[in-house]
């Protein structure tokens, strides 16, 4: 039977075959560590499963308005003039299942065939694949020598007649790098220069350290006619599993994503925004102890990596990961990736597929003990001047390599 070129030309999650080998590992009963997930360890907030718990104990738990709940706009809007200091109304808010199909609707609803989207690396894994989906064209560009952040004066090099928007990911998954305002205001003003939308995808926004603070896109610019903002309950509140994001934009765009999301998935789940417009409104302690609990594990990281000679590891500033140079161990991360979890049952993911070959992602949500322990293991498979031996769940390794 025949299967789409667009679908083959698809790249599989750079993870799966990853977790399918260590999940064959775990199976074996070896005592695999994951340092490559994208999940907090924190449970959802109080006020999430009490509105949840009530919904479905009322039992009506029914379609919803395609664009979302009324109750659910109404938490968004209050988030959006709360972290952003920006007024927006219903009508620019739009609801979906999950930040990553907020973005997918934007993409289908702009993107003409052969249309570019631009996007600085490292960037995001979805970006290039989603892009492709849509009919459009991926343009990645290369970060400011020696550093994650992005290079506005490329970024400006790269936009064609073809160019349809801008994606800025701030704190940026996955090098945990903090744009600074002065590229935030200098993306607001070239993409109003160009004409072409700004989507700033702020799934990490609020995860950032030492009592730093992102900057607002809504600050700079003039009418905000073009901005694009992609957010969610997923990272923020540890609500991966509730699948609800939402965008912030002009009324006319956002009429359009909604037509979008009424022909694919109808609306989003009515359960799940009752609980989601309850974490929005209700007390926000949780974001900053997951905010504690993230420094503790960079922390541990960062020092559990320290013996590693040739390594090099921008600190990350936001988020929950951490990108780090391995090219004088390897300079194929895939590779590299599959000699640690054979070698050292550690799963890490490899950069080139966000655009920094040569580089780790590194994950440090997870319980402090597997970050320390997996750390250990990183040193003791790559540093020469390590012991030979280690014990790794109660067994004895030997390197002999």
């Amino acid at each position: 039977m025949k299967i789409s070129k667009l679908a083959l030309s698809l790249a599989d999650s750079p993870t799966l075959k990853l977790n399918a080998k260590a999940n064959q590992l775990k199976a074996e009963g070896k005592a695999v560590i994951h340092l490559g997930g994208g999940e907090p360890e924190s449970p959802a907030p109080e006020t999430a499963i009490k509105a949840g718990t009530e919904k479905l104990r009322g039992g009506k738990v029914k379609y919803t308005p395609v664009g979302g709940t009324a109750d659910m706009k109404k938490a968004v809007i209050a988030y959006t003039e709360r972290c952003y200091g920006k007024k927006v109304g219903p009508e620019n808010v739009l609801v979906s299942g999950g930040a990553k199909q907020a973005l997918y609707n934007f993409f289908l609803s702009v993107i003409e065939p052969g249309d570019e989207i631009i996007y600085p690396a490292p960037y995001w894994v979805s970006y290039p694949e989603m892009i492709k989906l849509c009919g459009g064209v991926p343009v990645a560009v290369a970060p400011r020598p020696g550093t994650f952040e992005a290079d506005l004066s490329a970024i400006e090099k790269a936009i064609t007649p073809k160019t349809q928007a801008l994606i800025l990911n701030s704190p940026n998954n996955p090098s945990g790098t903090v744009y600074p305002e002065e590229v935030v205001r200098g993306a607001v003003e070239l993409c109003e220069r160009k004409g072409i939308y700004l989507v700033m995808d702020d799934i990490y926004h609020q995860l950032v350290f030492g009592g730093e603070k992102t900057s607002s896109c809504y600050k700079f610019g003039r009418n905000h006619d073009n901005i694009v903002v992609i957010n969610g309950v997923s990272k923020l509140y540890g609500m991966t599993g509730f699948r609800i994001g939402w965008a912030v934009a002009n009324k006319e765009l956002i009429a359009v994503m909604n037509k979008m999301q009424g022909q694919t998935t109808s609306c989003p789940s009515d359960l799940s925004q009752a609980a989601c417009a309850a974490a929005l409104n209700g007390p926000q302690d949780c974001v900053a102890d997951l905010v504690k609990s993230l420094e503790h594990g960079r922390k541990l990281l960062l020092d559990g990596l320290k013996p590693l000679s040739k390594l090099k590891v921008s600190p990350p500033r936001g988020t929950f990961y951490c990108l780090a140079d391995f090219s004088a161990y390897n300079k194929d991360s895939g590779a590299l990736c599959q000699f640690l979890l054979e070698k050292a049952l550690v799963v890490t993911v490899p950069g080139r597929e966000f655009g920094m070959e040569g580089h780790l992602r590194i994950s440090y949500c997870g319980k402090p003990e597997d970050i320390a322990e997996g750390a250990r293991r990183i040193v003791w498979a790559l540093e020469p001047s390590s012991p030979k031996e280690i014990t790794i769940g109660g067994q004895k390794y030997e390197r002999n390599w």
